[in-house]
């Protein structure tokens, strides 16, 4: 098995600013026969479901691309992992099937280690991808090309040889041989000859190799136990320990005492050192833990004990790990003892062993939090977003709704064990059960609680200028005596089209009566079609703002007449255009930004006419009024 250790090559190091997991396909790997494939966020991805779906099973096998030890198997097994059902059959196939198969996005160190030793033409590529199979020998990377022959000119270059003189070879070999028709330049003969031993595509991939994120998994069976034995963790290899115990060893070396001796003689130096760490860990949880300020970790050494023939008196010694409750004033030990705070105190030992390594890292959580209570899981969220994602990548599995950010539904992603199919893991959250939602719906429904006044008819919008622009013309229409906006619409803004059918999947099975007032851009919105198709949401219920435009696209802003809008913009200091200066037709956003040079804040327009209207709406033509009157009549019919 090639090893993906830490490691230094032609002088690159692999640092920070390197590659993120961008998809990935799993299949024959216990419940999983395929799971599709599947993206996943640059940040955070929440991988959502019930009990027994294949959560764990997909977080498994993610992390064997490339683990870092953890107490958990690093390999496929064929007898452990191979699903059952097919074992039999497949039997001749097994060793050679790639149960997990994962594409890299790289960033610009991945490049700039690669140009630093072979120039910026020799790999180009945006993506890697690489895969495990079941007999472990290997880890191979799909379609990977590299420009060996650019490669090679560079090292041309860094020879001091003037390259153009070579320019006009077609392949590698050609190079080598020009390169020893040169017999006037010794250091061409040289490289020459150094070519003739290198594989530079090897070289290449050796380099991203060694920047692929390394994964750390942890679940239930990483939280620190209440005893155990110091000289197994420092004797035990570190793949051979249990999960308990591998969290316990990433304790030691945070104190520095991992291959340290301990003896009666030295226990105070080794306690002091252990406790410094267990003080390092409690100050940062506390900076997270909101629950419950009295508790503390305390630590001690115990030499039990264990005598042998040849050692009678023989003695070893042991961690015991102890949650001291300064209220109450009593240390209890760790079985059934605040485990929400153990298992975050846990899941920072476990961490803290890599804290300093610059080098990113995918972290798979299995159920995290699942002892935490609703505000300790906010409080866990918290400490992902500020402390775990500015620096690495972030896939935990859950049923919990408190675990879900309502906001960011993109980072979800669905499991669900298919009749007959196996798990499947799927972003497309409207073709999910309902079953399999209801955390989401949950999350959902608490936000909205707590920030919205729900009524039973809800209008979706994409952002907050519709709900503004929709509100005062309403009054604006109202006053003119026309049909405004029947006031039992809630106006609900979901933060982008492409998180409606999140919505209108989850609230449409709260027997809410849900309409969809939709910006129309080129390429249209598959996923909000497939609503329709699916049964989800009448085709009536899709109000699109063409219908009182006519023309091929529009966004809310292009029911303005153009002269109007441009007056709201020089009075919102967005800037001063005419209509000179839109050119190429569309949406008058795009044609707005192309005069403006680049994009600007949509909803500063919309909020300057909420909060200072002046004389703007009273300089609102009829044209503009007779279309909000139309959207306002379309929308009306539908309660």
């Amino acid at each position: 098995m090639i090893p993906f250790a830490d490691a230094v090559v032609g002088g690159v190091v692999s640092t920070g600013d390197s590659m993120r997991l961008q998809s990935a396909h799993i299949t024959k790997y216990k419940s999983i026969n395929d799971s599709t494939l599947f993206s996943l966020e640059g940040d955070i991805t929440a991988f959502v479901g019930k009990n027994e779906s294949g959560k764990t099973a997909a977080l498994e096998a993610l992390y064997r691309v490339n683990p870092l030890s953890s107490g958990h198997p690093t390999a496929f097994e064929e007898l452990r992992d191979y699903p059952r059902r097919h074992r039999s059959r497949d039997k001749n196939r097994i060793a050679q099937a790639r149960p997990v198969t994962a594409t890299f996005e790289l960033e610009q160190g991945d490049i700039d280690a690669v140009a630093k030793e072979y120039g910026p033409k020799a790999f180009t590529a945006k993506t890697i991808t690489v895969y495990r199979q079941y007999d472990d020998d290997t880890r191979w990377y799909l379609g990977f090309t590299a420009d060996t022959l650019a490669a090679a000119q560079h090292l041309v270059t860094k020879a001091g040889l003037d390259v153009a003189r070579f320019a006009k070879v077609k392949d590698i070999d050609a190079l080598i041989e020009a390169l020893r028709a040169d017999e006037n330049a010794e250091a061409a003969v040289q490289l020459a000859d150094d070519l003739a031993e290198r594989d530079l595509g090897a070289e290449i991939r050796k380099i991203l190799h060694l920047r692929l994120p390394r994964f750390q998994y942890f679940d239930e069976y990483n939280v620190l136990p209440g005893s155990v034995s110091i000289e197994r963790l420092q004797t035990v290899g570190e793949d051979d320990l249990e999960p308990e115990e591998r969290t316990a060893l990433s304790l030691l070396k945070l104190a520095g005492v991992e291959s340290e001796e301990f003896t009666r003689d030295n226990y105070e130096n080794r306690k002091a050192a252990l406790e410094a760490a267990a003080n390092e860990l409690t100050d940062q949880l506390f900076d997270y833990w909101t629950q419950n300020p009295d508790l503390s970790v305390e630590l001690d050494i115990e030499f039990k004990q264990v005598p042998t023939p040849q050692e009678p008196h023989r003695t070893e010694p042991w961690l015991h790990i102890r949650i001291k409750n300064q209220r109450h004033r009593v240390t209890l030990g760790m079985e059934g003892r605040s485990k929400g705070f153990i298992w975050f105190f846990s899941f920072l030992a476990a961490f803290s062993e890599y804290q300093d390594v610059t080098r990113r890292r995918v972290i798979l959580l299995d159920e995290p939090g699942l002892n935490l209570h609703a505000k300790a899981q906010n409080d866990l969220l918290r400490y992902i977003e500020e402390r775990l994602v500015p620096q690495h990548q972030v896939i935990y599995s859950t049923h919990s709704l408190f675990m879900i950010q309502p906001s960011k539904l993109e980072r979800c992603r669905t499991v669900e064990d298919v009749d007959n199919d196996g798990t499947q893991v799927s972003q497309e959250l409207w073709r999910a059960r309902a079953d399999t939602v209801f955390p989401l719906l949950g999350a959902i429904g608490v936000d909205m609680t707590q920030t919205l006044v729900i009524g039973p008819n809800q209008l979706l919008v994409e952002g907050p200028s519709d709900v503004v622009y929709l509100t005062v013309m309403s009054e604006v229409v109202r006053e003119a005596g026309g049909t405004s906006l029947d006031p039992n619409w809630t106006i609900t803004p979901v933060g982008g089209l492409d998180k409606v059918p999140s919505f209108v999947s989850l609230l449409g099975s709260s027997d809410l009566s849900i309409a969809v007032l939709m910006d129309v851009a080129g390429g249209g919105n598959q996923r909000i079609a497939q609503l329709v198709s699916r049964g989800l949401l009448d085709k009536g219920r899709l109000v699109y703002l063409t219908e009182f435009t006519n023309t091929s696209e529009a966004d809310i802003e292009d029911l303005f007449t153009p002269t109007w809008y441009l007056k709201l913009l020089s009075s919102a200091k967005v800037g001063r255009f005419t209509k000179a200066q839109l050119k190429g037709g569309g949406r008058i956003i795009r044609q707005v930004e192309a005069a403006h040079g680049g994009r600007f804040d949509h909803y500063q327009p919309a909020s300057h006419l909420m909060r200072s209207p002046g004389t703007l709406l009273d300089q609102i033509d009829d044209e503009t009024r007779d279309r909000f009157e139309a959207l306002f009549t379309r929308l009306n019919a539908l309660l």
